[in-house]
């Protein structure tokens, strides 16, 4: 059930890891699915943060619901991962985009929802990631070309590769050893796999740590000003009722439910 707090932020496997001391202020939710932004907005929170959300067999958290909470006054942030698409998409109503994975959707550099997805644990592993977004891949080949580690051709490779592989088996264990993938004379001396356990980029986790730091550095208390007008549709309402009730059997049944291995 959540909570009323001044700031909720729903995270999963791009905080996972992460040592954060979260203050009483703070609640760290799960990865929103469709309807969890608006029953949120209910408790009327300063900020609504989305970093992390379902997708793949779970409906995806409804752009309508986002505009819901921006229209009660809430500001909403996004960042790294599902929240970096829904800013993307909703910043010329006033959702609040943070980092790179949000600002390459934003200026049209990416466009594919697979880039930031990934297969991951569930609550009782922190979320923890099973397989590697396309977003990191990006941000680890372009560090390994800027450090001379591999070739401008080499990185071409190793892109279209990862990018031809599906998502939740996409790591770089199977990008290495991809059949497709010869980097024979396109590396340094540096053994690359070798150089990856040291210098692998985790983008969606640093945009999640910047959208966090943003959120406790930051005052709310000036309530968000819509520029538009919210409108309540017959099929809004409907939808809202059926989210209600889902809460409702949830919050009686608390092991209805439960969270898929992806997102």
């Amino acid at each position: 059930m959540i909570m009323a707090a001044d700031k909720l932020i729903f995270a999963g496997p791009s905080f996972s890891g992460l040592q954060k001391e979260t203050p009483p202020t703070v609640s760290l939710k799960p990865p929103c699915k469709q309807g969890d932004i608006y029953m949120a907005s209910l408790q009327k929170p300063s900020v609504i943060a989305i970093v992390d959300g379902y997708f793949d067999g779970v409906p995806s958290v409804w752009h309508k619901e986002i505009l819901w909470a921006l229209s009660q006054g809430i500001h909403v942030l996004g960042a790294a991962s599902m929240g970096a698409l829904r800013a993307a998409e909703t910043d010329s109503f006033g959702m609040k985009g943070i980092g790179a994975v949000y600002e390459s959707y934003r200026d049209g550099v990416l466009e594919d929802d697979d880039e930031v997805a990934l297969l991951h644990g569930p609550c009782e592993m922190d979320f923890v990631p099973l397989s590697l977004a396309m977003v990191n891949v990006r941000a680890t080949v372009a560090k390994a070309v800027e450090r001379d580690t591999i070739s401008d051709v080499a990185a071409n490779r190793i892109l279209q590769t990862a990018k031809s592989q599906f998502y939740k088996t996409r790591t770089w264990k199977t990008l290495l050893e991809g059949s497709a993938l010869d980097l024979d004379g396109l590396t340094s001396t540096i053994d690359l796999a070798d150089w990856l356990s040291e210098n692998e980029v985790d983008q969606k986790k640093h945009d999640a740590e910047a959208l966090y730091d943003f959120v406790l550095n930051n005052e709310f208390s000036a309530p968000f000003q819509p520029a538009f007008v919210f409108e309540e549709t017959e099929f809004w309402h409907q939808r809202t009722r059926k989210w209600a009730k889902q809460r409702q059997k949830s919050d009686a049944d608390p092991n209805a439910g439960g969270f898929r291995l992806f997102g």
